[in-house]
């Protein structure tokens, strides 16, 4: 419906040309259809520099803003996560090694108090535990190492 009508006014506007143009041949003057035609071509051209020029603008401004802006200020914005991050890491680590729970000799596992020994100097992770049931296996291989060797 919408193109109908607009295929009619260019119609009749083609058709209004026409007769002004056979007008101005006989009179040998601009008919007043070309002053306005001629007028409106130079606010139409004015207006089309405009958006040509904001345009431009508006290109220019979002690739810098893509190329460098976004780039930058996500680097800066990562790079301040990470210092956030690290610190809050060293805070944990430093609570967790003054925390009561590991002052307490009853909180935590003989792991760990035997870990505390060891920093402390009085041990080495190495130390060999003795227990019944390891002497008894000791004996009774070298026991039989000695009889298969006679």
């Amino acid at each position: 419906m919408m193109s109908v009508i607009i295929f009619n006014i260019s119609g009749l506007a083609m058709i209004l040309l026409l007769i002004a143009k056979k007008v101005e041949e006989k009179r040998r003057k601009p008919f007043f259809i070309s002053n306005v035609i001629s007028k409106g071509d130079t606010h139409i051209r004015g207006l089309y520099l405009r958006m040509v020029h904001f345009y431009s603008e508006g290109k220019e401004k979002t690739l810098l803003l893509l190329k460098r802006r976004i780039p930058l200020h996500s680097r800066n914005s990562l790079n301040k996560l990470f210092s956030f991050l690290r610190e809050k890491r060293e805070r944990y680590i430093n609570e967790m090694r003054d925390s009561r729970l590991l002052k307490k000799p009853d909180g935590i596992s003989e792991f760990f108090k035997n870990m505390s020994d060891i920093e402390k100097g009085n041990g080495e992770i190495n130390d060999v535990y003795e227990d019944a049931r390891q002497n008894d296996s000791v004996g009774l291989g070298s026991q039989n190492s000695e009889e298969e060797v006679k």
